[in-house]
C-alpha cells in the first residue's frame, strides 16, 4: 500500500493541513513554510518516538486541544496488504485511514475498521472482567446475535472477530482507538506494510553506514544478506561448547559441591526428614553475537572511513543507499513499500549531479511494478519536473491571528479542465498540458509573482527594463517566465494561478503579423507555392486574433477583440503588434543601443535575448510609458499578494521594528 493523503493537525506550525500524495511528490516553498516539518510528522507517525519524541513544544500556538492528530489514508492496496490489516481493509474498500494521536504525553494509534457497532462498547470497557460482564450483558439483551458462552477475555475478543467475520452486512465503519488497532502492535503492523525512511539535511553518512536495523545499510543487507547458513552453523558449534563447558565445570567443581551438598543434607535431617540438598554448576551460555559489517572509502591506495569525507560524497552516498534498498526490494509484490521522505537532496551536490539524483529518484517511483514511494522537499528546480506540476505541494507561511500557519496549494488536471472551461477542450487538456509546459516553469513554482511572456527576447527586454529602473525582480521575488508561445500562456497562467502564484501576463496582439509575412511573399505570385504560403498566413493571423480572444476572456478584459490596442491593466499588458515594433517607434534609443552592441562586437544580429536584454538595460533615456506602467502594476500585484507585517505582535512592550512575513497569503484556488 501507498500513501494517499495525509493530515496533519496541531503539529508546530502545521495548524490543519491535508496533503494528497503522488508516486513522487515534491513539497517547494520558502524557508520556514512547514516543508520539513510535514515530513517529520509522517516520521513520528510511522517510526514513534524511535525518530521524535513529542512534548507541549510540538503543538501549534493556536492549538484549541493539547492533541496532534496525523492521519494518513493509503491505497494501492495488495493482497499481502489486506492480509496483514485484516478486517482494517475488507475486499470492499479501496482504502485504509489509520491516526496517530498525541495528547499531554500519551501516544495512541487508531484505525478505521468495519465493525458491529454494539461490540465497540464492549471492546471499550478496560478490564478483564468488567469486559466478560458486559459480553454477558449483550449476550441476554441480544440472544439472536446467538453469541457463545466464554470464559476468557481473550475468548471474548475472538467471538466478536467470529461473529463479525460471518456477518459482513451488518458491519459498518468505525474508529479503533489505540489498544484495539491490532493491540499495541499497532505501529509494528504498520512496519510490516511500509518502511518509512526519512533523510534529514542534517543526516550524515555515516550514521546510515553503521550496521544498524534501522539504517540505510541495515536495511540493504537485512534484505540482501541470508544469515540463515551462519545462524544454523553458530548454533551447532553452541551445542558443542556447551557440551565442553559443562564437562570442564563438572571436572572442577563436582566434588567440592558433592561434599558440601552431603554435609548440608547431613545438618538439615537434624530439623527435617525425606528430604536432602543438592548443589551444581550453572552454565551461562553467552548469547550468540551478531555479525556486524563495516563500511570503509577507498580513494586510491588509501582507505579511510566514512565519515572523513566531504558533505557532498557522503550525501552521495546516501543516495546511493537508498537507490540500492529500492532495487534490493522491487521484485518481491510482497514486499513492504518503501517511502522515502527526503529534506533537500540537492544538498552539497554539484548542479550536473543533483541533477542525476533527481532522475535517480524519479526512476525509483516510476519503475514498471516498483513498490516505492518518494517524497522531498526543495529549493531546487533541478528536482522540480514541470511536466509533472501535478506532484508539486507549494507550502506558504500566513498568519491567522497573529499565529504563523502553514498553507498548501496544489493544482490537479480536473482543476486546470474547470479554470481553463471554454478556452481548452477538457481533452487536450488532459493530454498536451504536460507536454505543452514549458521547461521555465519550474522556476515560476518558487516565485512570489511571476510574468509570463511570449518568448525568451520579450523576457530579455522586460527584464533589461526593469534593471534600467533600478527594479531589482530578482530579488523581490518575481520571476519573468516565457511560456514558448501565445499559445501555452493561458495554461502557464492557470497552473501558476492554482499554485498560489500570482501572475502578470505580457502578450502581442500581431495586428502587423500577416501585413509583414505578405509582404516578405511578394513578387512570388507566379510561384506554384505562393497561394500555399498566403493560406498559412492567413491561417496564422486567424489563429493570432482567436488566442486574443480567448486571452482577454481568461484575463478578465471588458472587451474582447481579436485586434487589441496597446494597453497596460492591473493584469496584462498587450501590445497591438509586438514589443520590438513598440519600441522601435516608442524608445529609438533601444534601437541604436542594439546596432551599436552589433558593430562592437557585445552583439548578435537577429532575435537574440542577450542582446536585447543589455540595450534594454543601458539604452539612453527611460523606457516607454507602457513598459513603465507595465513595472508599475507587477510592484501592485506583488504588494497585494504579499502579507503586511504589523500583524506581529511585539515580544515586548515597546516599539520594535516590523518583521516581514514569508510567503504570501489567501486561499489556494485557480483564478481567471
Amino acid at each position: 500500500m501507498k500513501i494517499k493523503r495525509a493530515r496533519i493537525q496541531n503539529f508546530r506550525s502545521l495548524r490543519e493541513v491535508d496533503i494528497e500524495f503522488d508516486a513522487t511528490t515534491c513539497f517547494i516553498g520558502p524557508t520556514g513554510a512547514g516543508k520539513s516539518t510535514v515530513l517529520r510528522a509522517l516520521d513520528w507517525f510511522f517510526n514513534g518516538e524511535k525518530t521524535l519524541s513529542l512534548d507541549e513544544h510540538d503543538l501549534h500556538s493556536a492549538a484549541d486541544s493539547r492533541r496532534i492528530t496525523v492521519e494518513v489514508e493509503f491505497n494501492d492496496l495488495t493482497e499481502y496488504d489486506r492480509d496483514v490489516l485484516g478486517s482494517y481493509a475488507p475486499p470492499e474498500s479501496d482504502t485504509v485511514i489509520v491516526w496517530r494521536t498525541w495528547e499531554d504525553g500519551e501516544d495512541k494509534i487508531s484505525g478505521r475498521a468495519l465493525a458491529f457497532p454494539p461490540f465497540e462498547a464492549v471492546r471499550a470497557v478496560p478490564t478483564a472482567m468488567a469486559k466478560r460482564k458486559a459480553y454477558g450483558e449483550l449476550r441476554e439483551q441480544q440472544p439472536d446475535l446467538e453469541l457463545p458462552s466464554v470464559g476468557s477475555e481473550a475468548a471474548v475478543m475472538e467471538a466478536l472477530l467470529t461473529w463479525e467475520r460471518e456477518h459482513r452486512d451488518r458491519l459498518v465503519p468505525t474508529e479503533r482507538n489505540g489498544t484495539h488497532f491490532f493491540g499495541f502492535a499497532g505501529q509494528s503492523k504498520l512496519a510490516e506494510l511500509i518502511d518509512f525512511v526519512f533523510v534529514s539535511a542534517d543526516l550524515r553518512a555515516a550514521e546510515e553506514a553503521d550496521d544498524q536495523k534501522a539504517s540505510a545499510l541495515g536495511r540493504i543487507l537485512d534484505y540482501a544478506v541470508n544469515r540463515t547458513q551462519e545462524i544454523e552453523a553458530l548454533s551447532e558449534l553452541e551445542k558443542t561448547a556447551h557440551a565442553e563447558r559443562l564437562k570442564i565445570q563438572n571436572e572442577a567443581y563436582g566434588p567440592v559441591l558433592d561434599r558440601i551438598s552431603g554435609a548440608l543434607s547431613r545438618e538439615l535431617a537434624q530439623f527435617t526428614t525425606g528430604r536432602g540438598i543438592a548443589l551444581a554448576p550453572v552454565v551461562h551460555a553467552p548469547k550468540p553475537a551478531r555479525t556486524s559489517f563495516k563500511v570503509s572509502v577507498w580513494d586510491g591506495a588509501a582507505e579511510t572511513s566514512v565519515s572523513r569525507q566531504g558533505h557532498g560524497f557522503q550525501r552521495a552516498l546516501i543516495i546511493a543507499a537508498l537507490k540500492l534498498l529500492a532495487e534490493t526490494r522491487r521484485p518481491s509484490q510482497e514486499t513492504r513499500t518503501l517511502c522515502l521522505a527526503i529534506e533537500e537532496p540537492e544538498l552539497f551536490q554539484h548542479p550536473a549531479q543533483a541533477r542525476i539524483f533527481a532522475d535517480v529518484l524519479r526512476d525509483l517511483a516510476t519503475a514498471e511494478g516498483s513498490r516505492v514511494q518518494v517524497t522531498y522537499a526543495t529549493h531546487s528546480t533541478v528536482f522540480v519536473d514541470h511536466r509533472a506540476f501535478h506532484q508539486v505541494r507549494r507550502l506558504r507561511r500566513d498568519f491567522v491571528d497573529n499565529h504563523p500557519t502553514t498553507q498548501t496549494s496544489q493544482v490537479t488536471v480536473d482543476d486546470l479542465c474547470e479554470a481553463l472551461a471554454g478556452y481548452v477542450k477538457p481533452d487536450s487538456v488532459r493530454r498536451h498540458a504536460g507536454l505543452r509546459c514549458t521547461d521555465t516553469l519550474a522556476e515560476g513554482f518558487f516565485a512570489l509573482a511571476a510574468v509570463l511572456v511570449e518568448g525568451d527576447t520579450d523576457a530579455g527586454l522586460i527584464t533589461g527594463c526593469a534593471q534600467n529602473m533600478n527594479l531589482g525582480l530578482a530579488a523581490q521575488g518575481v520571476s519573468v517566465i516565457h511560456v514558448n508561445g501565445k499559445n501555452n500562456l493561458i495554461l502557464c497562467h492557470a497552473i501558476l494561478t492554482a499554485l498560489g502564484v500570482p501572475c502578470y501576463v505580457v502578450f502581442d496582439g500581431d495586428c502587423g503579423m500577416a501585413d509583414r509575412k505578405l509582404a516578405s511573399i511578394q513578387g512570388r505570385e507566379g510561384d506554384d507555392d505562393y497561394l500555399q504560403a498566403k493560406k498559412k498566413i492567413t491561417a496564422a493571423a486567424d489563429d493570432a486574433a482567436r488566442m486574443n480572444v480567448d486571452l482577454l476572456g481568461y484575463l478578465g478584459a471588458r472587451k474582447r477583440v481579436p485586434w487589441p490596442d496597446s494597453a497596460a491593466t492591473s493584469t496584462y499588458t498587450v501590445f497591438d503588434d509586438n514589443l520590438e515594433e513598440y519600441l522601435k517607434g516608442a524608445w529609438p534609443a533601444w534601437t541604436r543601443r542594439i546596432k551599436q552592441l552589433i558593430d562592437s562586437g557585445d552583439g548578435f544580429p537577429g532575435k537574440n535575448a542577450p542582446t536585447y536584454r543589455e540595450a534594454a538595460s543601458s539604452a539612453e533615456g527611460n523606457p516607454p510609458s507602457l513598459l513603465v506602467e507595465l513595472l508599475a502594476n507587477v510592484q501592485e500585484l506583488l504588494k497585494s499578494n504579499t502579507p503586511p507585517a504589523d500583524h506581529i505582535l511585539p515580544r515586548q512592550p515597546g516599539p520594535q521594528a516590523p518583521v516581514e512575513a514569508a510567503g504570501t497569503s489567501g486561499a489556494s484556488r485557480v483564478g481567471r
